[in-house]
């Protein structure tokens, strides 16, 4: 399950994109990991739920994501988007010690619910086309939830 948390942080961006009517929305702000899905099959939500919440937050600020790992130390990456296509692309790079290592995704938002599908790849050509896993694929769904300001 950490591994799987812990992935779906590598997967997730920072978002500012034109919106289907052509104004910029900006998605910046805290989100809660409430649901992954990987090989076809969806996690328990009491699974990814009763980790901790500092295990489960990213923070989305311009272009860098930031999560908070276990030992407390932040864990960031940087992203592109291309909201232009259908549905909307995004790449994640985060920067290891040896190699960068890259995530070729598709988003969607829906109210305060972000929804990526990425995959862990050399190739863009490797970006999944649907919001959906299987056994043969490598891809990740994670199920984000805005977090409401206090």
């Amino acid at each position: 399950m950490r591994a799987a948390i812990g992935m779906a942080v590598v997967f997730v961006a920072g978002l500012g994109f034109a919106a289907e009517d052509k104004k910029e929305v900006k998605l910046e702000g805290t989100y809660l990991i409430v649901g992954i899905e990987a090989g076809g099959e969806k996690l328990p939500d009491e699974f990814v739920t009763k980790q901790p919440e500092a295990e489960r937050t990213i923070t989305i600020k311009g272009d860098k994501i930031i999560a908070s790992k276990k030992d407390g130390k932040e864990d960031p990456a940087t992203f592109k988007i291309d909201a232009t296509k259908t549905p909307a692309e995004i790449t994640i790079t985060t920067k290891k010690p040896d190699k960068d290592e890259t995530a070729y995704g598709i988003f969607k938002v829906e109210g305060d619910k972000l929804t990526i599908c990425a995959i862990e790849s050399e190739k863009a050509t490797d970006r999944p086309k649907e919001f959906k896993t299987s056994k043969e694929s490598k891809s990740l769904i994670l199920i984000l939830q805005r977090k409401k300001e206090k």
